[in-house]
């Protein structure tokens, strides 16, 4: 049985080493050997533990759809591609054209 940290609640440890507690704390509720308030303390522990699974599945979540490019309904996120070029952006704005001039030799 691993006993309770009241200092691992505050910060977040990996997915996997919280899931791996939490199977040891669902064993350890299932033997029934431990006394009421141990069970409670490792009830409680047990749910911040899947607390912050689910956080941390969430955020995962949201990287593959922003990854993927999929809204929130889990559709493809289409948006119009800005197809601007970056120099065509900081050119500076074009001046009128001018009329051609007339030179020698061309007719209209």
């Amino acid at each position: 049985m691993l006993p309770s940290n009241s200092n691992a609640d505050a910060a977040p440890i990996r997915f996997e080493d919280a899931l791996s507690e939490l199977e040891l704390i669902l064993r350890d509720l299932e033997d029934g050997t431990a006394s009421l308030e141990e069970s409670l303390a490792r009830y409680e522990r047990g749910i911040a533990l899947l607390r912050q699974c689910y956080g941390q599945l969430q955020g995962a979540e949201q990287k593959i759809r922003l990854l993927a490019g999929l809204g929130e309904d889990g559709l493809p996120d289409f948006r119009p591609f800005e197809h601007v070029a970056s120099i065509d952006a900081a050119r500076a704005p074009a001046r009128k054209p001018t009329r051609p001039t007339k030179g020698p030799g061309v007719s209209q």
